[in-house]
């Protein structure tokens, strides 16, 4: 059953140390000047919110009209409301990108301490390109820094990287781009963000050969996200060329947040690329009606052994909870739809590799972090 399965968390983010106040209204997708307002207004249409105040609800066994003040009162033992969380999220181990601040491994001790369980980092290239970019180095600078910044990552035990290259100059990898090109295409007025994409795309193939040597996997954000992305530049299937390079057929790519919604497209990617893995997370947090059928979709296609699960938890840790538990509900019911279709054992065998095997695998964890 899926109460026995225990979440490796493949894809989240810090939250507060220290408690801080549920905002129900900032969970929410839109950033930007004027997305504080918008979010409010929108907080009590959203159906994603309304789920997650009655779930948590029913965990503190209040009503839902009184869980803010329930969660107020639990929250003020930090630590033990956190542990709770976790605990009955069923969530083992979590894999946290601190995005353009690199979690180093004495970062990471008060987030393990915090969720007791065990706790990895993942390393965003783009926390080195983009300042190096914004100061104004050359080329062969930011090739070597961020190489060096790969190589001591996994000196110190990252479990893996991450490119939000979607959110900088889109998924259209050019695979043939030459080091002369890359090298040009920094001398730009461009804003950070949409500068230097030969550069981008060069440093994209030279990391995949440096991963593929140090047995590290790469995050690369498809799909959805928050209302800074252009969604027609994330569409997997744009990194179909590259991945047909012989640097990206070398190095285990991970593709995250379902690519939604191109699941199918996911899928076949990772039906026809070896080293390909699809990786399922932020799906079940902003869209959890239907996050059954989303992983009813890629499972049809996508090998069983190449599919991670995951939260992107961000923010409070009532988003990593939640997602949790909306990836077991999911999970339960499309074991349910499938009963006289499959047999238990594949069952047992497709839960334990989503729910944590494939992540240990992947990412090559030891047990504890």
């Amino acid at each position: 059953m899926t109460e026995s399965l225990q979440l490796l968390d493949d894809h989240a983010h810090p939250f507060p140390l220290t408690a801080q106040p549920l905002e129900l209204g900032e969970l929410s997708l839109l950033v930007g000047d004027a997305a504080e307002s918008r979010r409010r207004q929108a907080a009590s249409h959203r159906l994603m919110l309304e789920l997650l105040r009655n779930r948590l609800a029913a965990l503190l066994d209040c009503t839902p009209e009184d869980v803010l003040a329930a969660r107020e009162d639990a929250a003020r033992d930090w630590p033990a409301y956190n542990g709770r969380l976790f605990a009955d999220a069923g969530i083992c181990g979590m894999l946290l990108d601190g995005g353009p601040t690199p979690l180093g491994p004495d970062d990471l001790v008060p987030y393990r301490d915090l969720a007791n369980v065990s706790t990895w980092s993942l390393l965003r290239i783009e926390a080195v390109i983009d300042p190096l970019l914004d100061q104004g180095a050359d080329g062969p600078h930011i090739e070597t820094a961020l190489a060096d910044f790969v190589e001591s990552g996994a000196a110190g035990g990252a479990a893996g990287l991450k490119t939000v290259l979607a959110y900088r100059t889109g998924l259209a990898v050019d695979p043939t781009v030459t080091a002369e090109q890359a090298y040009r295409s920094v001398n730009s007025d461009a804003p950070v963000r949409q500068r230097a994409k030969p550069l981008r795309d060069y440093l994209l193939r030279r990391t995949f050969t440096q991963c593929a040597d140090l047995g590290l996997p790469i995050q690369i954000h498809t799909g959805f996200g928050d209302s800074e992305i252009r969604l027609a530049q994330a569409n997997p299937v744009l990194l179909d060329d590259v991945l047909r390079t012989v640097e990206g057929a070398a190095a285990d790519v991970v593709l995250i947040h379902a690519s939604y919604p191109w699941h199918e497209q996911l899928g076949y990617l990772t039906f026809v690329h070896p080293k390909v893995w699809a990786e399922f997370s932020l799906v079940n947090l902003f869209s959890p009606v239907t996050t059954a059928d989303r992983l009813l979709r890629l499972l049809d296609l996508a090998p069983v052994d190449r599919l991670l699960l995951g939260t992107d938890g961000h923010g409070l840790p009532e988003t990593h909870w939640f997602a949790a538990v909306v990836l077991r509900d999911a999970w339960t019911a499309v074991r349910e739809r499938l009963s006289t279709m499959a047999r238990a054992e594949w069952f047992t065998d497709a839960g334990k590799r989503m729910f944590s095997e494939n992540a240990r695998h992947v990412y090559r964890l030891t047990a504890h972090g």
